[in-house]
């Protein structure tokens, strides 16, 4: 139940920020509940009744310094109060933020409990298939449809809401860096894959990298390209990844002019006001940290604490930072940094230890590499927007980073003794006792 359920959600991904209901405003930010916040919901409900009919509920080491970051974002906030001037609704509006957090997380946790190794070829089937209809549709954007935000929320403020993009693929995000986010997500995935020996359908590789080059996201791009790399530090060249990529390249070719255009109309072959802005928000966000360095400013805090220092606290991008773990050393200090590290550092053995084992399907061999690669990528993505915190991002990035933990515990309860040199992918912290 719990498996189709998480396969739902994944391909409702597609509709994405089509699907908004405002339910709050506070300094010029909206809260608004999301078709994917209902999903996330109906899933928690279900794993829960499921989790207590199996009488078992497992916290392992990633999921455990989860909970450590969510509750020193929590106690930041409250002690940001009388530091910072906050209201009574300006601190319920910020934790709000971390409530919706922990329900994302809450993702991972019915993952790593509730589903088998059998479950996860059909939820990589639901996210394939979730971005490839998101690219196609993307495509169709771009090319037919320019100010796509704009045509869906004509009363959206301007600049304020979502930016003007013209031909860009924004897809249903109705944002070009957070678009290219997925699909370099997706594209990531294949390529590990790939990288194992897996069957890829390269067609669906190349709707993928059109949609990508459509978004002209130079932060996607650098994601994209990190994450090839660690790709090919892990596993190396291998003569099928060679002819896709040489495939992909001669259809990429007579394509290069129109592009190089395309990106010089949006001034994206330059360094622009966007980046010189970046280095701003920065510079601000080490004031900011240098001020409060050990459990820093509260989650989601960030506009308000930016009205005390005279910063431009209204709009939706005055909360959020283009920093990436400089944002989460802001909101948190170095206590929930070093949480959050350890928690991707988690992530990565994990990965490693799947990879590793030649016992396990190219398939499975493949996810390992790509959740590796996709961890760095979105750390480096995350530095230009933020991305780490999306909620249409930490969808999928709970869910891939439960998958080598399912596919390790099935392996162990059939009799497979893990390599040595490897963490064990279990350490529960919370039982439940079952029934005589």
């Amino acid at each position: 139940m719990t498996a189709r359920a998480l396969q739902l959600a994944l391909l409702l991904l597609v509709v994405g920020n089509l699907g908004r209901i405002p339910i709050a405003d506070s300094a010029g930010k909206q809260a608004p509940f999301l078709v994917n916040d209902f999903a996330v919901l109906a899933i928690l409900v279900i794993a829960s009744v499921e989790a207590m009919r199996r009488r078992a509920f497992k916290l392992d080491w990633p999921g455990g310094l989860a909970v450590l970051f969510a509750i020193v974002g929590a106690v930041a906030a409250v002690l940001a109060v009388p530091r910072y001037g906050l209201s009574g609704f300006e601190l319920a509006f910020s934790l709000a933020y971390l409530l919706r957090w922990l329900a994302y997380f809450g993702l991972y946790v019915a993952a790593i409990n509730l589903l088998r190794r059998d479950d996860v070829l059909g939820l990589l089937s639901a996210f394939d298939a979730a971005v490839l209809l998101f690219a196609i549709f993307g495509i169709v954007q771009a090319a037919f449809l320019p100010g796509f935000a704009q045509l869906v929320y004509p009363e959206s403020v301007l600049y304020a809401d979502w930016d003007p993009q013209g031909h860009r693929l924004v897809s249903t995000f109705l944002d070009p860096n957070y678009a290219g986010a997925l699909l370099t997500i997706g594209l990531l995935l294949y390529a590990g894959r790939l990288s194992s020996g897996a069957r890829v359908p390269v067609w669906r590789v190349g709707v993928l990298l059109t949609a990508l080059l459509l978004t002209l996201s130079r932060s996607s791009f650098a994601a994209l390209g990190v994450g090839l790399v660690v790709v090919l530090l892990i596993r190396g060249f291998s003569t099928r990844m060679l002819k896709v990529v040489g495939v992909l390249a001669l259809l990429a070719t007579p394509a290069i002019p129109r592009l190089i255009t395309f990106a010089a109309a949006f001034n994206k072959l330059s360094v622009d006001a966007s980046a010189l802005q970046r280095f701003i928000a920065w510079s601000r966000a080490l004031r900011v940290f240098a001020d409060s360095p050990i459990v820093g400013v509260g989650f989601n805090t960030y506009g308000y604490v930016g009205r005390f220092y005279g910063f431009d606290a209204t709009g939706t991008s005055a909360f959020a930072l283009d920093g990436g773990l400089l944002f989460i050393a802001v909101m948190t200090g170095v206590v929930g940094l070093a949480l959050y590290v350890a928690m991707l550092a988690f992530v990565m053995l994990r990965s490693r230890k799947l990879w590793r084992d030649s016992t396990a399907s190219s398939q499975e061999r493949g996810v390992g590499v790509g959740v590796a690669a996709i961890t760095v990528a979105m750390v480096v993505h995350s530095l230009f927007v933020n991305s780490l915190l999306l909620p249409f991002l930490m969808e999928p990035l709970w869910l891939l980073w439960a998958v080598p933990f399912v596919v390790m515990r099935s392996r162990a309860q059939t009799g497979r003794a893990a390599e040595p040199d490897q963490i064990r992918p279990r350490a529960a912290v919370v039982s439940f006792p079952r029934a005589a």
